[in-house]
């Protein structure tokens, strides 16, 4: 029997609810108290987990998926710690660039007109202790849930997967995109510096998916009617663009900020 490999992100995970303006009172009858058991295993079985929380209060509003495998915390813990206490078991550089980061993002959101927030999206990557003691790096994808009467963020929904097998020892990202331009922001711990990253090109995205699927340089020239010389000169734009000199890791990188 052939398998198919299923994948979720916050965009198909919002299709089950689009963002609106409701209040606190109706989120929690349609989004706190959701049991959907199907949801939750599938969220499982890929290892995710799927949370809604507030920017303005230290609760989650839900909690999906086993987060203990996810990011060392049990849903139990993690519902009692709150957002706020759960930054506190962040390692202290990776808090120092997350707060950076989140002003970035901050000034992004107020780029997006009003009636574009729905397609807001940010990734980003920290590092945090688990309840075992163990340093994982997370990935945490946030979209809008819902807004406001007066069109400010009320709720996040945010995807979050362990992405330890990356190697980026110092560096943190984030991307972000939603708005007429999209942005790639790398920080170095060691600094505290915030670069903004030069964007790949259309094509150089086209290659590197290509990549991604285990195509040599010369499958990919054939295949697209492009000099092999072209496409080797993609392939060194990608790795100074990404300041990365891996090209594994730059695909990997790619991949968890879903550019391919």
């Amino acid at each position: 029997m052939k398998s198919t490999t299923f994948t979720l992100n916050t965009t198909q995970i919002n299709s089950f609810w689009q963002p609106t303006l409701e209040s606190s009172e109706a989120l929690k009858g349609s989004y706190f108290n959701l049991n959907n058991a199907l949801l939750n295993e599938v969220l499982k079985i890929q290892q995710l987990g799927l949370v809604i929380w507030s920017p303005d209060s230290n609760e989650y509003g839900l909690l999906l998926g086993e987060l203990q495998k996810v990011c060392g915390w049990s849903n139990e813990l993690l519902k009692k710690m709150g957002p706020e206490n759960f930054l506190s078991h962040l390692v202290s550089s990776s808090f120092t660039g997350l707060c950076l980061l989140m002003k970035h993002m901050n000034t992004y959101l107020t780029s997006i007109p009003e009636n574009q927030l729905h397609d807001f999206r940010a990734i980003y990557d920290y590092e945090l202790v688990g309840n075992d003691g163990h340093i994982r790096r997370i990935c945490q994808e946030n979209s809008i849930l819902t807004l406001d009467k007066n069109s400010k963020v009320q709720y996040f929904l945010s995807c979050i997967s362990n992405i330890s097998n990356v190697k980026r020892d110092g560096k943190q990202h984030l991307f972000l995109t939603g708005s007429s331009k999209e942005m790639l922001i790398e920080i170095d711990q060691l600094t505290n510096v915030c670069t903004e990253l030069q964007l790949l090109t259309t094509r150089e995205l086209e290659i590197a998916r290509f990549m991604g699927k285990g195509l040599q340089s010369e499958e990919i020239s054939e295949l697209l009617n492009i000099a092999l010389t072209t496409v080797y000169k993609h392939r060194q734009n990608i790795l100074q663009k990404l300041k990365m000199q891996d090209t594994s890791e730059a695909l990997h990188l790619l991949k968890i900020l879903k550019m391919i």
